[in-house]
């Protein structure tokens, strides 16, 4: 048995935690509670007690299996993550005040409110909340990375709308494309998409925006996807401040949810430390611990190091389709081109929602109902 240690700030907590092994550590008063959740996760070193190896678990992270304490199979040789769910350059607008993350949600905005005219579906919480709506996204994503599919089916469904009179058509079992109305919907007659080819002439005649039907992709006046943000200026701005050079921009990074440490870690684990909370008096950087992580990582040159398997840190998006679980099959992020019966899950987001495949597989599994 590996004992749990609960390390928290007590006097922030609006709960009184539950544990029989607590260590109460104060946080500086001035820091929010985000960021004082960073001081503590990053200055573990300094508050347990030397000689052992531990694995941190971000309190979002949830046991799936006994299997967990495999994880001390493990050496950290100096320490050891997990990868990200994204590349770098996808994080960089999240970690600093580039104002790139600003200026892609203006454009998606400005997007959405054109669909919004022509789209009756759009954001509807009735239609996000029926599974096919995700199933069928998940084949969008699968053509986008497939162009030869993606053309076969564009054929497909181009003859069935000039060349037949036939009511539907059949993507796969589960959903169809009704004529009458333009609309996807399931086998119940419920609403699954009203079909971009219903209105994107509309939206190409009134905005800049276009549509790119082999990538199945809004693209703005530059031919930039609108929901892809990504940057460089994480690295600029890790160059500029702690001089280091990072000569992969789109390199694959840590995830800090879970992570294995012990004696050795020490100086990876300060320079992490001093490093975020040097980034939390610079205005320019936002209350985050993984650009600080980045930094790190390219200093000690461990950008290559070995890693954690994803069975440990499973990273559950739910605004990734292709991220789902099937019973008999597992878990997946890539819609079941690989497959994982995980010993961690991390649910960064829509932590408890019912109405989410992966959430309710995690209560299934471990038998403990949500209660916020």
């Amino acid at each position: 048995m590996f004992p749990i240690i609960v390390i928290t700030d007590s006097k922030r907590n609006s709960k009184k935690i539950e544990h029989d092994n607590i260590i109460d550590i104060p946080t500086p008063e001035n820091y929010s509670h985000h960021a004082a959740s960073i001081f503590l996760k990053t200055g573990l070193h300094k508050f347990l007690p030397p000689g052992k190896t531990y694995c941190y678990l971000d309190s979002d992270v949830i046991a799936l299996s006994e299997e967990v304490n495999s994880i001390f199979d493990f050496k950290p040789e100096p320490i050891l993550f997990a990868s990200d769910h994204c590349t770098m350059q996808r994080f960089s607008p999240y970690a600093v005040n580039c104002g790139c993350a600003e200026k892609t949600k203006e454009e998606i905005t400005q997007l959405e409110s054109e669909i919004k005219k022509h789209n009756p579906f759009f954001h509807s919480e009735k239609l996000q909340e029926n599974n096919y709506f995700r199933e069928f996204h998940r084949i969008a994503i699968s053509i986008r990375n497939n162009p030869i599919k993606g053309l076969r089916l564009a054929i497909r469904f181009l003859c069935f709308l000039y060349f037949t009179h036939k009511k539907y058509f059949r993507l796969n079992q589960n959903i169809r494309y009704n004529r009458k109305n333009k609309t996807w919907i399931d086998n119940k007659d419920n609403a699954i998409l009203f079909h971009v080819l219903n209105y994107y002439k509309k939206i190409e005649k009134e905005s800049p925006f276009r549509f790119r039907f082999l990538k199945m992709s809004w693209v703005n006046k530059s031919g930039k996807n609108v929901y892809n943000c990504s940057c460089e200026h994480l690295s600029e701005a890790i160059k500029n401040k702690f001089n280091v050079h990072i000569t992969d921009n789109n390199w694959q990074h840590w995830n800090g949810g879970v992570f294995l440490f012990s004696d050795i870690s020490h100086n990876f684990l300060e320079t992490w430390h001093q490093w975020t909370l040097q980034a939390f008096e610079d205005p320019y950087w936002k209350t985050r611990d993984q650009g600080t992580l980045i930094a790190t990582v390219w200093k000690f040159k461990l950008n290559k190091k070995q890693r954690l398997q994803k069975k440990f840190n499973f990273i559950a998006d739910y605004y990734n389709p292709e991220n789902t679980y099937c019973e008999g099959k597992g878990f997946t992020y890539d819609n079941f081109r690989t497959a994982f019966n995980p010993c961690f899950i991390h649910v960064y987001h829509q932590f408890g929602n019912k109405n989410w495949e992966i959430w309710n597989a995690i209560e299934n599994i471990t038998g403990i109902p949500y209660h916020e």
